[in-house]
């Protein structure tokens, strides 16, 4: 997660870079995570922010990451619902349940 975090750190500015969210999303969806739980998973990473950066978590910055986190939610969930609505029609398609 740390990781993913600092990825995206650093290509904030050219999300295209990230290569590992289509990796995670289909990670996610084998997993089913659901766009429901996002905003709790955004509420325990700030708070690690906060529990690891100590004095320099400010009230600015955690504003920034959660306006950060909320974006790439965002991107995780709209690919992740393609990723499901394509699981769907191939389901479709085979017969399978």
């Amino acid at each position: 997660m740390a990781a993913a975090v600092y990825a995206y750190a650093t290509h904030i500015d050219c999300l295209d870079g990230l290569a590992a969210v289509g990796h995670i999303a289909h990670r996610h969806v084998a997993t089913r995570i659901l766009r429901e739980q996002y905003p709790l998973i955004g509420e325990k990473l700030l708070q690690a922010m906060k529990d690891v950066l100590q004095d320099a978590a400010t009230e600015d910055v955690i504003a920034a990451w959660a306006e950060a986190y909320s974006a790439l939610a965002d991107i995780f969930i709209q690919r992740e619902k393609a990723i499901y609505t394509q699981e769907n029609q191939d389901d479709r398609l085979t017969g399978a349940k």
